[in-house]
């Protein structure tokens, strides 16, 4: 008679709980009809940070739905098809809600402050932050979200870890094997508009090495950071994109080494990089995306978005001018890094500049300062130092993974909490300081 009714108890709660299941997905593909009713309407938000992160100008508002469809035909295979979800909600609400707190001053240290009390204002934020990113991470790795969006076609066979279980030096050892390769001459027969010919005879800084060198972060929270005179201390500073340093030299010094551009920095007029000075006498590195198994032959015929013309006119007319661009192989080959680090599923997309910059880097420096990418408690809804446009997403992640990138960059930080919260950098040890 016991088996009898347990028996029955079961049945019943499988019932419930399939019901419950099945009314859920109900409700998931209602959301999606109606997308697809009102697929002409697109999130202005969504849209902001996809600009964001792919390098436009945050007030470009012409940009149009059709130009976002036009940069996933151009970087997928013909025979591969792509739903694009617009203005989605999420299929499944996300259950842990947002606790953490932008834009507020309560864990910065004041010159008043006792050591005592400022460590407790970092330890308080640190535990917040990291929550945080860790929320982000798991919320985009979730499954029963939106699935379809591929647009490089990522076929990951590894198997997803979790850095948490190894020793940072591990990690470091890791990516220690991944070589950031930029394209020299004997790595291209000719190619589009006769490439090869322009392309450097060597690597970036063959046979250099620095001591110290910094990466800046465009971040909104180093406005007001005074970390100018610090960040222009290092023997190299990288910057991304259009970043300007003419009146930021406070925040953001004077110096500039490097400058990381995608593609859509080269190509696009707004950005006027043939005649702008902000991309003279520095060392150009560009970066565009390939399909996620396209082979280096294929990129080349079939850009994302085509970048040759331009780099082959700016060095017809800087002939002496330092211009390298990265091998697209070596972008998805830190993406699988990453994901074989992570332990949820990342965004199928290429990892932010931030992170590339980081593995240009770590062979030629003792040590790299990343200042502002692991967020502060200077952390702001504002995007960018030098644009009053808020959108939190910037510091989080909507299309690259950042949350999984400043997770594990922190992981293997070798600095304390302090300058990281409160100063507003991690440092990361090159790749000479570490024995495998």
């Amino acid at each position: 008679m016991r088996a009898l009714v347990v028996s029955i108890w079961v049945f019943i709660n499988l019932v419930f709980f399939g019901m419950c299941g099945y009314m859920y997905l109900l409700w998931s593909q209602y959301w999606m009809f109606i997308e697809r009713q009102t697929g002409t309407t697109t999130s202005t938000y969504d849209q902001q940070i996809y600009y964001y992160n792919r390098g436009f100008l945050p007030n470009d508002s012409n940009k149009t739905h059709n130009e976002t469809k036009l940069r996933i035909k151009h970087s997928l295979k013909d025979n591969v098809t792509v739903t694009l979800i617009k203005n989605s909600k999420p299929r499944f609400p996300n259950l842990q809600g947002r606790e953490f707190e932008l834009d507020t001053k309560k864990y910065i240290c004041f010159k008043n402050d006792s050591f005592k009390n400022c460590s407790s204002k970092s330890l308080e934020f640190k535990e917040k932050i990291l929550k945080e990113l860790r929320r982000v991470l798991e919320d985009e790795g979730n499954v029963l979200k939106i699935s379809a969006e591929n647009p490089y076609n990522v076929q990951y066979k590894g198997t997803k870890g979790n850095f948490y279980d190894k020793t940072p030096k591990e990690i470091m050892c890791e990516l220690k094997k991944i070589q950031v390769k930029t394209l020299k001459r004997g790595d291209v027969d000719r190619g589009p508009h006769n490439l090869g010919d322009f392309l450097p005879k060597r690597g970036l800084f063959e046979n250099r090495k620095f001591n110290s060198c910094a990466i800046v972060a465009s971040a909104g929270a180093l406005k007001d950071s005074n970390l100018g005179k610090n960040i222009d201390a290092h023997d190299l500073v990288l910057r991304f994109n259009h970043a300007p340093t003419k009146g930021f030299e406070p925040d953001v010094g004077r110096k500039t080494t490097i400058r990381v551009l995608n593609s859509q920095v080269v190509t696009r007029k707004e950005f006027n990089f043939l005649e702008s000075d902000i991309y003279k006498n520095v060392t150009i590195v560009a970066w565009d995306p390939s399909n996620y198994k396209a082979t280096l032959d294929e990129w080349l015929e079939k850009p994302e978005f085509n970048l040759f013309p331009t780099y082959i006119e700016y060095k017809k007319r800087n002939v002496k001018a330092r211009f390298f661009l990265i091998n697209p192989q070596s972008l998805w080959e830190l993406w699988d890094f990453l994901q074989d680090n992570s332990p949820s599923r990342l965004r199928r997309n290429p990892l932010s500049s931030g992170f590339l910059g980081l593995g240009i880097l770590l062979p030629l420096c003792n040590f790299i300062d990343v200042f502002e990418y692991v967020p502060s408690t200077r952390v702001t809804k504002r995007c960018h130092y030098y644009d009053p446009e808020d959108n939190p997403a910037c510091t989080f992640g909507v299309w690259h993974p950042l949350a999984a990138e400043k997770l594990l960059t922190y992981y293997i930080n070798t600095i304390d909490d302090r300058t990281v919260f409160q100063d507003g950098y991690v440092r990361i040890s090159g790749f000479k300081n570490v024995k495998c």
